[in-house]
């Protein structure tokens, strides 16, 4: 049992990684990327570079120079299942910050088809 659950936490944790990195080399600032209880949390992501991250997974661009945070949210809720070939993820606006979104957690599968998604 507990080889079990080492070998699920180190592929959480490999992917984490990995997603981290691919994330750093698109510029892509996700300073809350953690693993916690076997998922990875993506946490706060500036309007930027959720815009980014959806024009990396195949949405158009949001159209205004300063898109509202309602609009990336969208963008990119509609653009995560398409550009990872399923999956979902949880995005919120920052009541206290308009200029950040939310990024829920994802399991280690749906982060490494991220991860292949983002690396072509």
């Amino acid at each position: 049992m507990a080889r079990l659950i080492r070998t699920g936490t180190k592929r959480t944790l490999k992917a984490a990684r990995a997603l981290r990195e691919i994330c750093e080399a698109y510029r892509i600032d996700l300073p809350e990327l953690r693993v916690r209880q076997g998922r990875i949390t993506l946490g706060a992501c500036r309007l930027d570079d959720a815009v980014r991250l959806a024009r990396l997974l195949g949405a158009s661009s949001p159209g205004a120079d300063v898109p509202e945070a309602t609009a990336v949210r969208d963008l990119l809720a509609q653009a995560f299942p398409g550009g990872t070939g399923g999956g979902a993820l949880r995005i919120s606006v920052r009541e206290d910050d308009p200029g950040v979104v939310e990024l829920g957690a994802v399991d280690a599968r749906t982060a490494r088809r991220l991860i292949g998604a983002l690396r072509f």
